[in-house]
């Protein structure tokens, strides 16, 4: 196999990796192994971060009922439709509760002011993207891994809300002595799944509480397009295309309506200034 053939596979099977990925709640009886739980933490650790600041943080937690203890705290069934009691007496722990192992992921907030990147509040908002991205790198590799997994937000704003049970994420997670600059960002649900495709990934849920949905369903290409787009040819509808054509082509007319416009200008002034002038015509 030759380098491009070589790149080109690549590219397809990470494809095919992304568009599988899938929210699963729901897990095989299996526990998750150490070694794979460190790759998945690397790759999270690969991920992009603003001005490099790496300041992406990983708690691993495969015990059981520390699983369920975080759980509890994160216990939130908002969807309308469904009948919170009967789903909290099934799901004691809701859906964290469920998971064989879960990665916590914090920011550290004292990073930027370390480096002295400037304000705060400005960089506070790349630890949230910073971490995002590690994520999704997580989520990537274990779908890859043939694990299942889910992505479950969380974030300080919850604190002292129902969200949290009226409690905080650091009165939870006391016993793993987290830093006071470290901000929670999101929790990862991870596991074997109890189903699978024809592709061996895991399979994807019909329903989650009220919502209904496939997750590897996504609308046309034109639908999340903004603005300007050249690769015709891969764009399932063409409508935009045809309408930025027409724009581009409206540009272009005007433009060559004001050159035409100053060229006439020009050429006034100059048949202006050959005119022989009064006095010289009487002479």
């Amino acid at each position: 196999m030759d380098e491009q053939a070589m790149t080109d596979s690549t590219a397809e099977i990470v494809a095919t990796v992304i568009a599988h990925r899938k929210s699963v709640r729901r897990f095989a009886d299996k526990p998750v192994p150490p070694e794979i739980l460190d790759a998945l933490v690397t790759a999270g650790i690969q991920a992009p971060s603003g001005s490099n600041s790496q300041n992406q943080r990983f708690l691993v937690v495969t015990e059981a009922d520390e699983i369920e203890r975080i759980g509890k705290l994160r216990f939130v069934w908002p969807y309308r439709g469904t009948e919170r009691n009967k789903i909290e007496q099934r799901y004691p722990a809701g859906i964290v509760g469920l998971a064989k192992a879960i990665i916590v992921v914090f920011a550290d907030a004292q990073e930027n002011d370390r480096r002295g990147n400037g304000e705060y509040y400005l960089w506070e908002r790349l630890e949230v993207q910073n971490s995002a991205a590690s994520i999704e790198n997580i989520l990537v590799l274990a779908t890859a891994m043939g694990l299942a997994s889910c992505w479950v937000s969380a974030g300080e704003a919850m604190n002292h809300t129902r969200l949290l049970s009226g409690s905080t994420w650091r009165k939870v997670l006391r016993d793993y002595e987290i830093p006071p600059t470290y901000k929670i960002q999101g929790i990862v649900l991870l596991g074997y799944p109890l189903d699978v495709d024809a592709l061996g990934f895991a399979k994807g849920e019909k329903r989650h509480g009220a919502t209904v949905w496939q997750s590897t369903e996504r609308k046309p290409l034109q639908h999340y397009l903004i603005g300007r787009h050249t690769v015709g040819s891969s764009i399932e509808s063409t409508g935009g295309l045809i309408k930025w054509r027409l724009r581009t082509l409206s540009a272009m007319l005007q433009l060559l309506l004001r050159g035409v416009s100053v060229l006439d200008r020009a050429i006034h002034r100059i048949e202006m200034a050959s005119r022989p002038t009064r006095h010289e015509e009487e002479r």
